[in-house]
């Protein structure tokens, strides 16, 4: 294995990425060359190792066991990089640049992006950042800095700090409220398609309105609300959601949820995490 020391990062890079993603293309796109590039540096590589690292059965990709050797060491070089990039990051001692935050999209749109201006105007050289979906980012990775979670994370390298429970309404237009009042099992519903089965909201929809009509699903909260407004059916929405369209099926939360903050413990010093964690609980305390 000596050869591999005539072999440079990007090429080790680019063996890592092509064997997750399956593919020179998928590969391509994720490290943002092209798919001829990517093609060069395996090249390279397996030419410097004098010995090839994969081969072709039909659309899978099968590793040699040098493949194999590579492939854990271009992952281990990976991961110091990262773990020295949160290093040199929560060493900067700056309350500026960009801090990306990762969270749902009802959260980001409705809940803190109004709220923004009160953080900013303390803070002028923040750069913050919404990376907004249901998918869980990586922070290890620095795929996000700091993550909005429902839960607290387990794992010994991330910090969780609480932020409050989040309450959750069944709701819906004066008249889908009155309906499920006179005949629960006619009143329509709006619910989450199949992209989040398994979540508390669903279950509750199953345990409480499995036999009424779903008018409408997706994974969107907004989009729900925005349905539930028009009068589509009723739907389950925290709090920060309720507008003067909805009224509650009875004044209580029908369920809530624990909220937490967590970022990687290497920033926990990094000031403009620390600052937009502030934000964050002030904002929280409003839920």
């Amino acid at each position: 294995m000596h050869a591999a020391l005539d072999a440079d990062w990007e090429s080790l890079r680019s063996f890592a990425a092509f064997v997750e993603a399956g593919s020179l293309s998928g590969a391509a796109r994720a490290l943002g060359v092209t798919h001829a590039t990517i093609g060069r540096r395996l090249q390279l590589l397996e030419e410097a190792l004098q010995a090839p690292l994969y081969l072709r059965r039909a659309e899978d990709v099968e590793l040699t066991r040098l493949g194999e050797s590579v492939l854990a060491a271009a992952r281990a070089m990976q991961e110091q990089t990262r773990q020295l990039a949160r290093t040199l990051a929560g060493g900067d001692l700056r309350l500026e640049g960009k801090l990306r935050l990762a969270c749902t999209d009802a959260i980001g749109t409705l809940f803190l992006a109004p709220r923004l201006p009160a953080l900013l105007a303390q803070w002028p050289a923040l750069d913050v950042e919404f990376a907004m979906g249901h998918q869980t980012l990586s922070l290890a990775r620095r795929e996000a800095d700091l993550a909005l979670r429902f839960g607290k994370p387990q794992d010994g390298e991330l910090i969780a700090r609480p932020l409050g429970a989040v309450r959750f309404y069944l709701c819906g237009t004066a008249d889908n409220v009155a309906l499920w009042q006179q005949a629960p099992k006619t009143a329509p519903f709006v619910a989450y398609d199949d992209g989040v089965p398994d979540i508390p909201e669903t279950r509750w929809i199953a345990d409480h309105a499995a036999g009424n009509p779903v008018r409408f699903r997706s994974t969107s909260l907004v989009a729900q609300c925005m349905a539930a407004r028009a009068g589509v059916g009723l739907a389950l929405l925290p709090s920060y959601l309720l507008a003067p369209e909805l009224q509650t099926v009875e004044p209580a939360p029908q369920l809530q949820r624990e909220l937490w903050a967590v970022f990687h413990r290497d920033l926990k010093t990094l000031p403009r995490l620390r600052a937009v964690l502030a934000w964050l609980q002030d904002c929280c305390a409003q839920l």
